[in-house]
Parts: C-alpha cells; sequence; structure tokens
C-alpha cells in the first residue's frame, strides 16, 4: 500500500529573488539569527510547531553556518543553499522521526562533505486556536509527549502534515579550515545533477520504508510520478496529480480556497476508486495464475509419473532372469499390486495388466499448502521396519 507522506521537493535558494539562508534557517529552527550581510534580524522564536532541531557537520551555530554560506559567494545571483523538503510519516515515534531525517542528513554529509541544518515540524492544526490551547499545555506541562503526539496524530484537529526541513549548504566544508571550500559541482550544473538528486530521493525511500518496517506499517513510501508507477506495473492507468493547495486550505475554514479545495477532493475520491479497483482485479488475477500454476504442476508431474512407471514395467517384463526381475520389481517406485508381494508385481508386469495405486494414495495435493509429515522414527529402527515391509508403489501406472 502506498503510503500518503509521499512528498519530497528540492528548492535552490539564489540571492536576489528567493530568502536568503538565514532568514530560512531562523523560520526552520523558530528561532532568532541575524544576517550579516543585510544587516536583518529574523525572528521567529514565538512561532510554534517544532519538535525537534539539528545540525550536521557544524558546530558553531546555525548563524554562523549560513553567514558563513553567504560570504563564500560573491555573485549577485549565486545560489547559497538549497532547501529539502519531506513528509514524515505519521506513525512513526518522534525518535523515529529524528532518526530517520538525522541519518539521511548524516548521509548527505558522508556523501558529498557538505553542512545541514535540519528541523520536524508538526502538522497544522485546523482551528488555530485549537492550536494555540495545545502548545500551551504542552509547554507548561500540563498534557505529555504521548498525549500530544495523540493530538498531533487526530485527523479531526490537524492535517497530520508531519514534515522536515532540511537546509544544506551548495559548498564542501574544509575539514581543516572548518569554513566552506569548492562548490559540490554534480549538486550544481551538468547533467548529472538530475541523477544526484533522484538518488537522494531514492535515500529517502529506503530510509523511511525501513522506518514504517520496524513499526509494523505495511504501507510504503513511493516517490515515483503515477505515470511511472503505471509504467512499471506499481499502479493503474489514469490517476491524476491532486493539486497543491497550501496548509491554509486543506479545511474548510479557508473561505479562499473553496475552488481549490473541492477539485482537490474530487481527485482524490477519483484516485481512491481507481486504486481500489485495481487491486481488486490483480487479487483475482494473482488466484487465478495460482490455480493455472497448480494445475500446471499437477499436469506435468503426472507426465512424467506415467512415463517412469512404464519404464519400470518394461525392465520387469523384460527381465531375463528371476532375479533380475526381482530386482526390477524391489527398486520399482511406481508400480503395486492388492498383495503387494514380488511375484504378483512381475507376474502383473509380464501380463500386461493395468497396475493401480492403492486407494488413497492417489489424492491429489496443494503444492502450496502440502506439509510433508516427517517420522520421528530413529533411523536405525527405520532400517528395520523398511526391510520387513512389504514394497508398494505411491503412484499408479498407466
Amino acid at each position: 500500500m502506498r503510503h500518503a507522506a509521499c512528498h519530497f521537493s528540492i528548492t535552490a535558494l539564489t540571492r536576489g529573488k528567493t530568502a536568503g539562508p538565514v532568514a530560512r534557517a531562523a523560520y526552520i529552527a523558530r528561532c532568532r539569527l541575524h544576517d550579516e550581510r543585510t544587516g536583518q534580524t529574523f525572528s521567529y522564536s514565538r512561532r510554534s510547531g517544532l519538535l525537534e532541531a539539528g545540525a550536521v557537520n557544524w558546530v558553531t551555530g546555525i548563524e554562523r553556518l549560513w553567514n558563513e554560506s553567504e560570504r563564500a559567494e560573491t555573485r549577485s545571483n549565486a545560489r547559497v543553499a538549497r532547501e529539502i523538503k519531506v513528509s514524515i510519516p505519521t506513525e512513526l515515534p518522534l525518535d523515529e522521526m529524528r532518526r530517520l531525517v538525522h541519518g539521511f542528513c548524516c548521509n548527505l554529509k558522508d556523501r558529498y562533505g557538505l553542512a545541514a541544518q535540519w528541523a520536524i515540524h508538526a502538522p497544522r492544526f485546523h482551528d488555530r486556536s485549537d492550536g494555540r490551547k495545545v502548545e500551551r499545555q504542552y509547554r507548561a506541562g500540563t498534557i505529555d509527549q504521548e498525549e500530544y503526539f495523540q493530538i498531533l496524530a487526530d485527523p479531526e484537529r490537524t492535517n497530520l502534515n508531519f514534515h522536515a526541513h532540511i537546509l544544506k549548504s551548495v559548498r564542501e566544508k574544509d575539514p581543516t579550515t572548518g569554513l566552506f571550500g569548492e562548490k559540490i559541482h554534480s549538486l550544481d550544473r551538468g547533467p548529472g545533477r538530475a541523477s544526484e538528486f533522484r538518488d537522494m530521493r531514492s535515500e529517502w525511500e529506503i530510509r523511511a520504508n525501513a522506518a514504517l518496517q520496524r513499526v509494523g506499517s505495511d504501507a510504503r513510501v513511493d516517490l515515483r510520478s503515477y505515470k511511472d508507477m503505471a509504467a512499471a506495473g506499481d499502479a493503474p492507468e489514469g490517476l491524476a496529480a491532486q493539486p497543491h493547495v497550501g496548509s491554509k486550505a486543506n479545511h474548510d475554514a479557508a473561505s479562499n480556497y473553496p475552488g481549490r479545495v473541492k477539485a482537490r477532493r474530487e481527485i482524490h475520491h477519483h484516485n481512491a476508486e481507481i486504486w481500489t479497483a485495481w487491486e481488486q482485479r490483480r487479487a483475482l488475477e494473482r488466484e487465478r495464475a495460482r490455480l493455472e500454476a497448480s494445475e500446471r504442476i499437477a499436469s506435468e508431474r503426472e507426465a512424467a509419473r506415467k512415463v517412469e512407471a512404464a519404464a519400470e514395467k518394461r525392465n520387469i517384463a523384460e527381465a531375463k532372469t528371476e532375479q533380475e526381475a526381482r530386482e526390477a520389481a524391489r527398486g520399482a517406485m511406481h508400480i503395486t499390486s492388492l498383495r503387494s508381494g514380488y511375484e504378483d508385481v512381475i507376474a502383473m508386469a509380464q501380463r500386461g495388466e493395468k497396475m493401480e495405486m492403492p486407494v488413497g494414495e492417489d489424492a491429489e495435493i496443494d503444492p502450496e499448502t502440502y506439509v510433508r509429515e516427517v517420522s520421528n522414527t530413529p533411523f536405525n529402527k527405520a532400517i528395520k521396519v523398511r526391510r520387513r515391509a512389504p514394497v508398494r508403489g505411491r503412484v499408479r501406472c498407466g
């Protein structure tokens, strides 16, 4: 089952076109930071929603991190940072969310030598006053973390959009000086950049699905487009992408977005119907294929048995001496007589009579569900029983 938390986007922060890395870092970390290049101070200390935050490959504070990143760029239109926004599955506890995001950032550091800041944000409340009340209670200790997370995971109160912001540098951090060195050209330009971004998405997908497996969830994150999934046979044809309407338009209180909200809900309902029909059809196809395979295997085994049984019968009938006939009858696995004596088997083979399986021993089995009975008899005792037992076949001879 495809998980709903399948959003992963990468945005470049370009000087003169977007907010600077210091401003974004302040928003992400819900703190107050000063931008030395512009002289501006950005404060988001009173904004709620921060669950966890941290940095990778940098120990002297995020304010210095992004001011150094700005200082390393001289062009007026330079890319100074990149931001990854990614959804986090609601089923994960906070420790698993932290492990997932921090581990992904460590992978970026190991692969590219960059520095990164990360933060996990809570979903938005449908009713802002309800959200402020819950935040006050949580900060005051009136409700504990477990109850707080139960409220955040309630679809009646929040949009369930647990997500992470990862702000990463565009240059390698020099391990000697602790400052930024060369630009990471594989992520900055050239045809290989798209491949690197796909690798990032795949890495997040693998880590998120491992986290879901650890908590016992059957859903899996799949960041491919509907078109690519359908081409690979992993999704039905006809799925439509849902329009992005923003956090303010995800509930009925958004009076400014009624058309987009309605369109999103209609597309969601349309996709759900297609998914349900496709999954039911695939289940029927799998069952039909299983039955066809079972019948084919049984037919092939029966044909092979008849060939072996005919060869055994021929060996007995064509034996030149009684001793050869007895040896051939003793080695036969597919023929028997009602009295099961060697003489009867030899006589029936020489007369060309049809030798049937004993009643009950030719029952068909389902190869997928059959469990062979295992004897607990000691090996030496089994040898004695085998020597005393009459020769009996296991399959009839046609």
